[in-house]
């Protein structure tokens, strides 16, 4: 074959196929291959949070929400959620929010000085505690004080 000769790019074998003769068809192919692959690591890539995200994210909401004075309305594990969500970080989804018990109600002494939460995210082994203080109040119908959180975050669990 030369490259004077015009093979039609697809040919019907009780279906339209490629016509691997055509030089043009061979390169379709090959585009299509590389095309395939490359959707794949992008999709893989961004579906994902890495160890990197996930850090700039929790630090991110932690300085957030010391900023300025929060409204608490559904409790403190959708405030840090929305807030690590509102960084931009990463895919949104696969976040993990674990409330801590500090032992809290185990003895009339035992309060704790802060709530504390795991946070981590599906496929990352890292996990960062934060602690909110003061302490989530007890939750009031129609009304909601701000409070002026001080936030600490530590690598690892709780």
């Amino acid at each position: 074959m030369t490259w004077g000769d015009h093979e039609p790019v697809f040919v019907h074998r009780g279906r339209w196929v490629y016509n691997t003769r055509s030089h043009v068809a061979r390169m379709l192919m090959l585009a299509t291959a590389v095309g395939v692959i490359g959707f794949y690591v992008y999709v893989s890539d961004n579906g994902q949070w890495s160890e990197t995200e996930l850090r700039d994210a929790v630090h991110q909401a932690a300085r957030d929400l010391e900023a300025q004075p929060q409204k608490v309305q559904f409790g403190y594990e959708s405030l840090v959620r929305d807030a690590i969500q509102a960084t931009d970080q990463g895919p949104g989804g696969d976040l993990v929010i674990e409330p801590i018990d500090d032992g809290a109600g185990s003895g009339a002494v035992s309060s704790p000085a802060a709530d504390s939460f795991e946070i981590g995210a599906a496929y990352v082994p890292d996990t960062y505690c934060m602690r909110l203080s003061p302490p989530e109040p007890p939750r009031s119908w129609g009304k909601s004080d701000a409070l002026r959180l001080t936030v600490q975050v530590s690598r690892g669990r709780c």
